[in-house]
């Protein structure tokens, strides 16, 4: 997404220089995903913690970029 986005009481902030580079990626037809899709407001609150953070990603047993690319490749 090239705009600011709210959901759930927060509000994510896309700089100018990321909004430039997401519309030159779009123009040589590369799929972007602003991450929406991958239900992060459903593990993100101001109760999390690191410790918490870390237990979760643990079960993933590659690199958290090989997993994003397989998922979006589904």
């Amino acid at each position: 997404m090239l705009v600011s986005k709210k959901s759930d009481n927060v509000t994510v902030q896309t700089s100018s220089k990321k909004r430039e580079a997401l519309k030159g990626l779009s123009k040589l037809g590369i799929r972007l995903s602003d991450g929406s899709n991958y239900i992060l407001k459903d593990y993100a609150s101001p109760k999390t913690t690191l410790a918490d953070v870390r237990k979760r990603l643990s079960s993933i047993k590659t690199s958290l970029s090989e997993e994003i690319i397989e998922d979006r490749n589904r």
